[in-house]
């Protein structure tokens, strides 16, 4: 297998998948020396030199360094932070000292009050299944939003509202161990004076209640971290294609408590703009409807299921872009009208400019979408002379550059999920059908590209008998 391939499930088995050089991803070389990793590197040896001293009967030394493990772990979120140094290898690492800092002092005080041990395997369970499930939420790069809760799940408003710790929340987290710990010292040292040994035993005392509320509270976000899970399906669709940078990809299909929404916003959102709908049909054009659009006014289309579909559209973004470059565009409805001409071949706004088109109708022969499909040895100089205008790009001249250019035509059935990458070349054909196609759209841009306002209602150009771009008017609502 190559140094760049993958195994990725696929219709219920594991198949080779070459890595995109387009998209290259980070290895670890370049991260092993970021300094929130080294402090995290510090707290797992921390914890292994922990179990030497354990082993060794050294409880003084074991407790400073789980303890001291425990105190790292307020430094490496910080520094990661600080340094724009967030890696989920980080966080596995991280979650990682916790987890041997745990299993350590299990083992110890199993070993010291065998009786104990069914009540921290408990606690100790717990915090396992956070570490867990909280890594493999980070893996996905999306957050739930930890809104109030109430009922058994308060604590985390006290604690921890929108995800970060309160000084109540820290206190909590700093004492379970420190009781744990506390415990273990005591039972270590069974000869003590008895002045020394009311001293820590009192401290245990004091440490009980915060600690039993941190159990509390940890029981709370696993509960509430599983009930938030969501998980993309195991199986792709068998009709899956990626054309790769610059071309189409296919998503997957829509559920169908997703397709009633886009029902729902079709049918509001041509009850709403009735009249420039018809006007847009009658022009025989491809044209657009924004429902939303971040670079216009800023307001959304006045129909029931605008906030819900809203909340949807940004949920696609997030799932299949990422938030930390990418940001929602807008969204709407495309239609390509019975009678229109063909579009001329362009790239939409500007190359930092992505869609995803979901069919409401059938996409056929008669009224699809096509666009190019490059070679991943075209020259850069190339494709910046041809797309020179991005409302009409030379493709001609693409392929004059001695290089192949494959157009490809899609066809598609209602409510399947199509992404347009950056910068790809497309136009809508001409719709010799009996049928309007319709298409929900979301669009995203990357962050800090400026896109021109536009009307509520708007066409593109569409090509005349000799190939040359003709205007079309827009229409404003």
């Amino acid at each position: 297998m190559a140094d760049d391939a993958w195994l990725i499930f696929e219709n219920g088995k594991w198949r080779e998948a070459a890595c995109d050089p387009a998209s290259p991803c980070t290895r670890f070389s370049e991260i092993r020396f970021y300094y929130s990793n080294l402090a995290d590197y510090a707290r797992v040896a921390m914890c292994l030199l922990a179990a030497v001293t354990l082993a060794f009967r050294q409880p003084l030394a074991t407790a400073l360094l789980i303890i001291g493990s425990t105190l790292l772990d307020w430094v490496d979120g910080p520094l990661a932070h600080a340094h724009n140094q967030c890696t989920i290898f980080g966080s596995g690492v991280d979650w990682l000292a916790d987890i041997l800092a745990q299993i350590i002092t299990l083992v110890w005080v199993a070993q010291l009050a065998p009786a104990l041990a069914p009540i921290l395997v408990f606690a100790t369970a717990i915090e396992l299944t956070n570490c867990i499930f909280d890594f493999a939420t980070t893996a996905t790069g999306r957050y739930p939003v930890l809104n109030r809760q109430g009922g058994f799940g308060i604590i985390l408003d006290w604690s921890m509202p929108g995800g970060s710790y309160t000084p109540f929340g820290t206190a909590l987290w700093l004492a379970y161990p420190l009781f744990v710990i506390a415990g273990c010292l005591d039972l270590s040292w069974p000869v003590r004076t008895e002045l020394t040994s009311g001293v820590l035993r009192g401290s245990e005392v004091l440490l009980l209640v915060p600690a039993a509320l941190y159990v509390w509270c940890e029981l709370a976000y696993v509960r509430f971290i599983i009930g938030k899970w969501r998980e993309a399906p195991r199986q792709a669709s068998p009709s899956s294609f990626n054309d790769g940078p610059r071309g189409m990809e296919c998503l997957g299909v829509l559920p169908e408590n997703h397709r009633d929404l886009l029902r729902r916003a079709w049918t509001q959102g041509m009850q709403k703009m009735a009249s420039e709908w018809q006007a847009g049909l009658d022009r025989k054009a491809v044209f657009w409807v924004n429902l939303w659009q971040r670079s216009g006014s800023g307001e959304k289309i006045a129909i029931d299921c605008i906030e819900e579909l809203d909340g949807w559209a940004r949920e696609l973004v997030a799932r299949h872009y990422d938030n930390s470059v990418v940001e929602l565009d807008g969204y709407g409805l495309i239609a390509n009208p019975v009678g229109s001409s063909a579009q001329a071949w362009h790239i939409d706004y500007t190359l930092d400019y992505s869609t995803i088109f979901i069919p409401l109708t059938e996409v056929s022969v008669e009224n699809s979408l096509q666009y190019a499909v490059l070679p991943r040895s075209l020259p850069p100089d190339a494709y910046q002379r041809a797309t020179a205008d991005l409302n009409a790009v030379d493709l001609p001249a693409l392929a004059r550059t001695g290089e192949w250019v494959s157009v490809r035509q899609l066809l598609a059935p209602p409510f399947t999920l199509i992404k347009m990458d950056f910068g790809a070349i497309h136009r809508g054909v001409a719709n010799t059908g009996n049928y309007h196609r319709v298409l929900f759209w979301v669009s995203a841009k990357k962050r800090g590209a400026l896109l021109p306002p536009e009307p509520v209602l708007q066409t593109i150009a569409a090509t005349s008998g000799d190939g040359q771009s003709r205007a079309v008017t827009e229409v404003s609502a």
